[in-house]
């Protein structure tokens, strides 16, 4: 009857411990699906930054005779199976009074006062990134997606 009850005691302990081992891989999981999350989230900020600057170095270069430009959408990037993409809506430019280009933009144009900066005015962007994975297929999931407004002096 000894040898029983030691046995039964093994039993519990090693039921115990694999109980353990189950509750650390569980958290384990659910702490490498955050630090994928966080990366993919990370990277499209970065992108969306990209994008913003790349947008900033477009309207300097474009011809402002034709009318400002509207919209820009940088080339988008893959990594690792996952698309980021941005799309970026010129809302407003802020030019000065008396600015050759105030008469360009039209619509998207809004006079305000002289100012003793080296630019001639503001734009007012709205950014949307997006990370897709399986990019261009019918069931595309949009894994991350980030909305942001910004005022930016070219």
């Amino acid at each position: 009857m000894k040898n029983g009850v030691g046995l039964i005691q093994a039993i519990m302990i090693i039921l115990i411990v694999s109980g353990m081992m189950i509750i650390v891989l569980k958290y384990a999981a659910v702490s490498s699906k955050h630090v994928a999350d966080t990366y993919v989230k990370e990277q499209t900020t970065l992108f969306l930054d990209s994008a913003i600057e790349q947008t900033l170095l477009d309207i300097s270069l474009y011809d402002r005779s034709a009318g400002c430009l509207p919209s820009s959408s940088p080339e988008p990037k893959t990594k690792r199976n996952i698309t980021y993409t941005a799309n970026v809506n010129i809302t407003k430019y802020y030019l000065q009074n008396g600015s050759q280009d105030l008469t360009y933009c039209g619509a998207l144009g809004v006079s305000i006062a002289d100012t003793s900066s080296n630019s001639h005015g503001m734009v007012l962007l709205e950014v949307e990134a997006n990370a897709t994975k399986n990019f261009g297929t019918p069931n595309a999931v949009v894994v991350s997606r980030i909305l942001r407004r910004t005022l930016q002096q070219p």
